[in-house]
């Protein structure tokens, strides 16, 4: 018998922006979760980077105007049908549409409600705006990313968010199976900026303790020499080679056969590190002879530590992720997207949903889930409390509710 997707009894109203909610709740689509996005009828949601498409597949999109009354009763109606609430506004938001956690546990006290605020639902910085590169930026991340000492680097990919999004999924799961066993509801909050903090408890611990603080050093490794990415033959291709061992060098040595590399400054770690520049040197005018797969291969196959960094057009091609059906490819918008690396039992990938356009479940929903008949559903659109379909105005485009 087939067995139903884990998340198919779980019912999400999604009200997050951005990217930290909704790859959370992607997630949980992914999983079988009913997505319900809420999203403002007068806010566009497709972009030309087509995040949005990427970050709200498998969801149904209702559009509704929850700064007016009626738009607000509309969203309490589904309260009282759905588990989980979650939002990533600021904390003023939800106080001024009247539905913080008090508010929503009043019309089902066996919500779980997630706030996932940019700093907090108090505190000096708790109104501040913030985006994953902020967030990451204030949790000390930057500080040991760069070059050069006094160029930090942010991470390119806004740590924050992806990190936040997946420790949304986690708290939503834990508490759900905690309500299926004692009937409870929670409100869970989940700060952009407190969540990379996790991944640097070490060097909080070193310098409470000690002052130490992290150098800069790029590539580089305190304990490993040399241990760098190093440029190919094509554009913007490159290979990392981590050397760990004398066995491993002695090995690198036999393979990029060049009697430079046998100068004695370079026969321990000590010796490499001080002239690490000299040896990167060499050593990337023997790699720039590869290809970055090619090279790749030839380490691998000669015990040496290595791996190509991959670009975009290199891991859509990549035979592994292929082989375990990673992507997943919408033919309706002729696009691939990233799949779902958290294993389990996923909703079908041929049953996957490409991002529904604005409004475009507000019918079914109104009519399905809360018993609306057309010439209410008319209605109400015509007085702009709802919509289906797309509209051009953006209510976000210089400021929130």
């Amino acid at each position: 018998m087939k067995e139903s997707p884990s998340l198919n009894n779980l019912r999400i109203l999604d009200l997050t922006r951005i990217w930290a909610g909704p790859l959370g709740t992607r997630t949980l689509g992914d999983f079988g979760a009913d997505i319900i996005k809420i999203s403002d009828p007068r806010s566009p949601i497709s972009s030309e980077a087509h995040v949005n498409e990427k970050l709200n597949r498998n969801k149904q999109n209702l559009a509704i105007r929850l700064d007016t009354e009626a738009g607000r009763n509309i969203f309490l109606d589904l309260v009282k049908i759905s588990d989980v609430i979650i939002e990533n506004y600021r904390p003023r938001v939800m106080r001024n549409f009247k539905l913080t956690y008090e508010d929503i546990k009043k019309i089902n006290p066996n919500i779980i409600m997630c706030s996932m605020p940019g700093f907090g639902l108090t505190g000096p910085y708790s109104e501040f705006p913030a985006f994953g590169s902020t967030a990451e930026a204030m949790s000390g991340i930057i500080s040991m990313m760069g070059y050069e000492e006094n160029t930090p680097m942010q991470t390119g990919m806004s740590y924050a968010d992806p990190v936040s999004a997946i420790n949304m999924v986690g708290t939503i799961l834990t508490y759900s199976r905690h309500r299926s066993l004692t009937g409870e509801g929670c409100f869970i909050e989940i700060d952009l900026a407190d969540s990379p903090l996790g991944g640097i408890g070490e060097y909080i611990v070193a310098n409470s303790v000690t002052g130490y603080q992290r150098p800069i050093q790029g590539n580089s490794h305190e304990n490993f020499c040399p241990h760098d990415s190093f440029p190919t033959i094509n554009n913007d291709e490159w290979i990392a080679i981590s050397i760990t061992t004398e066995k491993e060098w002695v090995t690198l040595i036999q393979t990029i056969n060049n009697t430079s590399l046998e100068d004695p400054k370079f026969s321990s770690f000590k010796s490499r590190k001080t002239h690490e520049s000299e040896l990167y040197e060499i050593i990337s005018d023997w790699t720039q002879t590869f290809s970055s797969t090619d090279l790749m291969e030839t380490l691998q196959k000669n015990a040496v530590p290595a791996g190509q960094l991959s670009n975009y057009h290199q891991i859509l091609d990549d035979p592994h992720l292929n082989s375990r059906n990673y992507f997943v490819d919408f033919k309706t918008v002729g696009q691939r997207y990233d799949g779902q690396a958290i294993p389990g039992n996923q909703l079908p990938k041929k049953e996957w949903k490409p991002m529904s356009e604005l409004g475009q479940s507000t019918r079914e929903i109104l009519k399905n889930y809360l018993g609306h008949t057309p010439t209410e559903i008319d209605l109400l659109e015509n007085e702009g409390i709802i919509s289906t379909g797309v509209s051009e105005a953006d209510p976000y485009s210089d400021k929130e509710p």
